[in-house]
Formats: C-alpha cells, sequence, structure tokens
C-alpha cells in the first residue's frame, strides 16, 4: 500500500461518530443544565466556598473525596498535575496545578500534590474555595479555576492516623496487597506527618497479532501474554513551623524503592498451505525497570515590611535507574537470545524559585528568579555491544515579573514577562556539544465577568518546553523493534498559544459548563527525526499547529430529585499539523487524536450509607510514523472503573471496584514495517495487533482513627 493511500485512510482519526457524538452531546447538555439556566441566581463573589459542614452528608474520609464531591472536581483529580504536581515540566515555574494547600503550591515534582490529596484527612480540612478570578499574591498563575484548601489549623497536642489497605485480583496473576497509612499531629506552632504507601498495580495484557506479507496475505499469527507488576515502596515525611515573629517554613521529604516488572510470553505461529496454524517458536522476555528516588524540598515564606511578603521555595530530587531487557526464541526446545539490552543512569534535579509579592493600592507586584539545574548521567549497551557513556547537563535561570490588578468589580487583568536563560552541554564519549539559548516568555490573562455566573477568559501566552534528557542518549523501542539514536542537537519546543474561554456556574451549586478554544503555533516541533540514512531519534522538525475545542459539563441531578448525584461529561476535539521529516507530507501531529469523550458519573444514595459509580472514555484513533514504520491505532469505548463504596461506620469506608471488564478489543494497531526508509516504500511486512485487558478487581477498607 502506498504512503498516501495511508494519509487518505488516517480519517480514523475522524470516525463517522465525531460530530453526531457532538451534537448529541450538547443536546444533552441543554437537556442537563436547562433547569439550572432557569434556577440561576446571581452570586456576590467570584470565589465559591465550600466549608466543611457541606460534605458531611457525603461522609469523606479524605481530601480526594472533598474534592470529588464538588462538581468539576472529578476532572481536577484525573487531570495531570503541574509544576509541584509531578510531570516533566520546566522547572517550578508559574503555571501550576489546580490545587493549593493554604494558598501554597507543593515544594515537590517527585512528592507531588496529587499524592497529598489521598494523605490528608476529611477531618483536616476547614473549606474548599473555588477561585475564578486571578489568583493575586499566590505565586501561582493558572487559565481554569484554583482549588485552594484551607487546613484547620492545629490545636494542641491533637493528632489523626488514616489507613487505606486492599488487595487486588487479576485472572492468570497473583493477589497483589496495597497500603497507604499516614500519621499527623501538631504541636502549637508545630505540625508533622508521615506516611508509608506500598502499590503494585497490576496489569494484565493480552495481544492476537495478525503478521502480514506485504500483500496483506497471512504469513503468522502471535498471541502475547504480557503481565505487568509493580512493587513501590514509599516513605514521605513533612514538617511545617511558624514562628513567632510570622516567618513560616515548610520541609517535605520522600524515599522510594520501586520495581517495575513485565513478564513476556508469545506463542508465534505459521500458516500452512490450508490456512492451519504450525507452532513455530515461542518468544520470552523478561524486563525490569528499577529505580530509587530521594527527593527533598521546601519553602520559607515571611514580611518583608512595605515590600510585601517574600517565598522561597526549593527542590532537590535524586533518581537511580536501572533498567534490563532480555528477549529469549525458544524454538524446537532449543533457546538462543533474541537481544539484551542494559542501561544505568541518574537523573538529578535541583530548583529554587524565590519571589517577593508586593501589593500596591489595587495593583499586585511578582517580582523574582528561578533557577533549575538538571543532570543525567546514563549508560547504554545492546547486545554484545560496548557500553555508550553520556552526561547530559541542563542549567536554567529566569527572571520574572508579574502585575495583577482588577480593574472593576467586573474586569481583571494579570500580565507576566520571564526572561530564561539556559544552556545545555553534552558529553559523550569525550565528544562535547556545548549551546546556549534565551527566551522571552510573555504573559497576558484577561477575566470579564459578564454576570456573577458567567465569566469569559482570554490568554496569550508563550511557552517552552522541558526537555527529556534522556533523549539525547539511544535506546531500545522493543514494541517497534527500533534502536532510538540520541541526538546531541534536540532542543526546546516553543509554543505560542491563544485561548478564548467562557464558563458559566449553575444556581444552588447544580454545576458548571466550560467552553474552550484554543490554537497553538508552534516552532522547533519535537518528534522523531532522521539520524543517519535509515535511523532515527528524537528531534526537532519545524513548524507546527494545533486546534483544540473543549467542552466541560459537570451538574448534579438535584433538579430530577437527587442532588449528590453528579455527572461530568468533558470532550475534546483536536486537529493539527506538520510536516513530515521522512515523507514531506502534511499529517497530524504525533499521538494526536482527533476527539476525546470522559464520562463520570457519581451517586452517594441519599439517606444510605452507600455509593456508587461509573469512568469510562472513549477516543479517537491516532498517528505515528518513524523512519521505517507507519502506524495507525483504534480505540474502543473503555470502562475505567465501576465501584460501590460502603460506610461502616462515619471513619470506616469499604471499596469495591472492578476496571477493565468491558475489554474487547480495546485498542487495534495496525503497524506496516519497512526495509530501510519508509519513502522507498518497500514494505518488509504488515502487523495488526488485538489489545485486550483482562479485568481487575480491588477491595479495599479505609479507616480514620
Amino acid at each position: 500500500m502506498m504512503l498516501r493511500e495511508f494519509y487518505e485512510m488516517s480519517d480514523i482519526c475522524r470516525p463517522d461518530f465525531t460530530i453526531q457524538a457532538f451534537l448529541n452531546l450538547l443536546v444533552l447538555g441543554v437537556f442537563l443544565v436547562l433547569p439550572e439556566f432557569v434556577k440561576a441566581q446571581q452570586q456576590d463573589e467570584s470565589t465559591v466556598v465550600y466549608d466543611s459542614h457541606y460534605f458531611t452528608q457525603y461522609n469523606p474520609v479524605t481530601l480526594t473525596d472533598m474534592i470529588r464531591y464538588i462538581p468539576g472536581g472529578e476532572m481536577v483529580l484525573n487531570r495531570r498535575f503541574g509544576p509541584g504536581g509531578g510531570g516533566d515540566f520546566r522547572g517550578f515555574g508559574a503555571n501550576d496545578s489546580q490545587v493549593l494547600l493554604n494558598g501554597r503550591r507543593m515544594s515537590g515534582k517527585i512528592n507531588n500534590m496529587s499524592t497529598a490529596l489521598a494523605r490528608i484527612q476529611a477531618t483536616q480540612v476547614e473549606r474548599i474555595e473555588l477561585i475564578r478570578g486571578n489568583a493575586e499574591g499566590l505565586d501561582i498563575r493558572n487559565e481554569g479555576i484554583i482549588f485552594n484548601i484551607i487546613l484547620v489549623e492545629g490545636a494542641e497536642n491533637s493528632s489523626s492516623s488514616f489507613i487505606d489497605a486492599g488487595v487486588t485480583d487479576i485472572n492468570g496473576m497473583d493477589t497483589e496487597p496495597a497500603i497507604l497509612a499516614s500519621y499527623n499531629a501538631n504541636r502549637g506552632p508545630l505540625e508533622f506527618g508521615i506516611s508509608y504507601q506500598y502499590e503494585n498495580r497490576p496489569r494484565l495484557n493480552l495481544v492476537d497479532e495478525q503478521v502480514l506479507n506485504a500483500d496483506r496475505t497471512q504469513r503468522e499469527f502471535r498471541h502475547l501474554f504480557n503481565a505487568q507488576t509493580r512493587h513501590n515502596h514509599i516513605v514521605i515525611g513533612n514538617i511545617a513551623y511558624e514562628f513567632q515573629n510570622g516567618v513560616a517554613l515548610q520541609i517535605n521529604g520522600l524515599i522510594s524503592d520501586n520495581a517495575q516488572e513485565y513478564e513476556r510470553h508469545e506463542d508465534q505461529f505459521l500458516y500452512g498451505s490450508r490456512g492451519e496454524l504450525k507452532p513455530n517458536a515461542i518468544e520470552v522476555g523478561d524486563i525490569a525497570n528499577l529505580n530509587d528516588e530521594l527527593e527533598i524540598g521546601g519553602d520559607i515564606e515571611f514580611d518583608v515590611g512595605q515590600l510585601g511578603s517574600f517565598k522561597t521555595l526549593f527542590v532537590l530530587n535524586r533518581r537511580d535507574n536501572d533498567d534490563t531487557i532480555a528477549q529469549d526464541i525458544i524454538n524446537d526446545n532449543f533457546i538462543s537470545r533474541f537481544f539484551s539490552s542494559v542501561s544505568n543512569y541518574d537523573e538529578d534535579e535541583t530548583i529554587v524559585r524565590s519571589a517577593i509579592t508586593t501589593l500596591i493600592g489595587a495593583h499586585t507586584l511578582e517580582y523574582g528568579a528561578e533557577a533549575a539545574f538538571n543532570s543525567l548521567d546514563r549508560s547504554w549497551a545492546f547486545n554484545e555491544d560496548p557500553f555508550v557513556n553520556a552526561i547530559v547537563e541542563e542549567d536554567r535561570y529566569e527572571m520574572f515579573l508579574t502585575h495583577s490588578i482588577q480593574v472593576s468589580d467586573k474586569f481583571s487583568l494579570q500580565s507576566a514577562l520571564t526572561q530564561e536563560y539556559s544552556r545545555i552541554l553534552q558529553n559523550r564519549d569525550d565528544q562535547t556539544n556545548d549551546r546556549s539559548f534565551r527566551y522571552l516568555k510573555p504573559r497576558l490573562e484577561v477575566r470579564y465577568d459578564f454576570t456573577p455566573n458567567d465569566q469569559f477568559r482570554i490568554l496569550l501566552e508563550r511557552t517552552v518546553s522541558q526537555l527529556n534528557l534522556n533523549e539525547f542518549v539511544a535506546s531500545r523501542n522493543i514494541d517497534d523493534e527500533l534502536i532510538n539514536f540520541g541526538n546531541p542537537d534536540l532542543e526546546p519546543e516553543v509554543t505560542w498559544i491563544y485561548s478564548l474561554s467562557y464558563e458559566r456556574r449553575f444556581a444552588n451549586d447544580g454545576g458548571s459548563i466550560e467552553i474552550r478554544a484554543q490554537y497553538e503555533d508552534i516552532s522547533e516541533h519535537i518528534d522523531k527525526v532522521l539520524i543517519g540514512s535509515d535511523n532515527s531519534g528524537i528531534g526537532n522538525i519545524g513548524n507546527a499547529w494545533k486546534k483544540n475545542i473543549d467542552v466541560n459539563l459537570n451538574t448534579r441531578f438535584g433538579f430530577i430529585g437527587f442532588p449528590s448525584a453528579v455527572f461530568t461529561l468533558s470532550y475534546t476535539h483536536e486537529d493539527s499539523e506538520v510536516t513530515d521529516p521522512f515523507t514531506g507530507l502534511k499529517r497530524r501531529t504525533r499521538y494526536s487524536t482527533s476527539d476525546y469523550f470522559r464520562v463520570n458519573f457519581r451517586h452517594d444514595i441519599e439517606g444510605t450509607k452507600f455509593a456508587y459509580g461509573v469512568r469510562a472514555h472513549r477516543r479517537a484513533g491516532r498517528l505515528r510514523q518513524d523512519v521505517s514504520l507507519h502506524e495507525l491505532t483504534d480505540f474502543r469505548p473503555h470502562l475505567d472503573e465501576m465501584f460501590i463504596e460502603y460506610n461502616v461506620t462515619s471513619n470506616i469506608r469499604l471499596r469495591l471496584a472492578g476496571s477493565h471488564f468491558w475489554n474487547e478489543d480495546w485498542r487495534v494497531f495496525e503497524k506496516v514495517f519497512y526495509n530501510g526508509h519508509i519513502a522507498r516504500g518497500d514494505i518488509k511486512r504488515i502487523d495488526v495487533q488485538d489489545w485486550t485487558i483482562d479485568p481487575d478487581y480491588v477491595l479495599s477498607v479505609q479507616a480514620t482513627f
């Protein structure tokens, strides 16, 4: 099949359900929210407050529960947390996650906000504020709503404990336990806590694969059993002290020992002349990703007279990794090594950010500096080849100034300007590559409250991506049968973002709807590039663009008599374009998916101690291409979880959840492998893979005491 035909086939990324599904979404949205529109009343403030008494009806155990009970909270819990909340983000920056504790971000990256939410008990929370305006003085810039968690001020000699223990069962795998135990205490101005977590998250993937010749005649059939287990031991501690002079100090730390292992067993068959299957070989593989992590973070804040308040955040994290891959072929009871890969690498990151926040009448100024130092020391060997050693370092400095003003009761404006300087140094087998960069990053956000319930937001921003230093060094890709060669010339991706949003909050805590349109103009777009004649690695391929429309609807069913039932529906439509470096043809950006639906429903049955719910998603297909590979992926509707909960007492909850049991062909790949460069059109073979996930069931108990 010719390449241009593949791009015509890529309408798999725009399935025929798109237009009709979007119309259905709008009709459903009108049906659900119309009663709330009719009942809408003006609110006095743009900040919505949920005090602790509001959550009594739901019997929450943790802070995670409390956020989930707020309309829109499920989307916050399911989104990827920003800097100070994990992920590959550029330092701390000022674009943070949507959750703050007492107006503060968390000074950690591995030890992040998402892990903290599950450790905080509901009894420790005084109220939750939903901040819809610009967050002056919070050292954070976030386009959407900010969830600010206000904790109860500690009383003398108080303490509390929490435990969450459970087991996961998957047919064909061992039953795995999991536990989270935490202890928190207050001794006057001193607050401290410690927690231990053992998590496993087992998963069993089953893959049926048809291997076809270039003319799509059958060649082989393969069945893959791929069992994934994790054994992570995580210890987290935190301490906070407020001195009599008003200085507030917080320190947190994390130590973890992690092991992620894959057991692969693939039965391979050849097709006979009559279409019968003949055993050919067995491929077995063991993959182990081991790492030890250590992180220490903290912040200190105090007043500096007329200048306002001074705040410094810091984080130091270290990660030692050992990754091994061993693949063997068993043929006629004879075992031979197919390939092996060994990678040892140490990753270090140190970030310090200091800022002063000054109030001048109606104006708020935040100004300061941030420094971040990242390093990677990596050795890698494939089969019996000698180890390739490389050291990559990135040093980055930035100065920033943010101005916020509430122009009127309805109109607020926030502008920011950041000047960044960075240097990337690579030393590979005594060959060095030293480069410097400078970026000016402006940001402008306007918020207009058309009514107390309706808000418009406009955002203009220039961003710079965080590089993954591992992309500078070669590695083995098992699924693609390719080596990703390191690229010493990789540089950050720069994006201009233009965004327009509209949000309406319904009266009487009825929910909200948000619509956002966004355009991204990308330069130095990062994707796979040609290295040498027939090899590839990560690199910059030029300009690209993306267009997104996001619709987020969440509502209570109070208008039909079920006020504690919360329904959340999210839809994202994305279009994108980039020039493929291997063929010169226009295509979507890598892993782009045109349509993505997410549904969440939770109902705490009125007058009982029971609750139940469901999470599901559906996304359109996606495209991925490499120097000798063209891949199309189609996704089926996927049931993420169904659960039922029962509150035995106000302090004890039982939970039974099941996942992946609606899993028939949840993902289908079509991979076309080429002999050499894809532009030559010489097809080697075609793999068609049907993926299923074996169902897993989790029984757990949560208790506070």
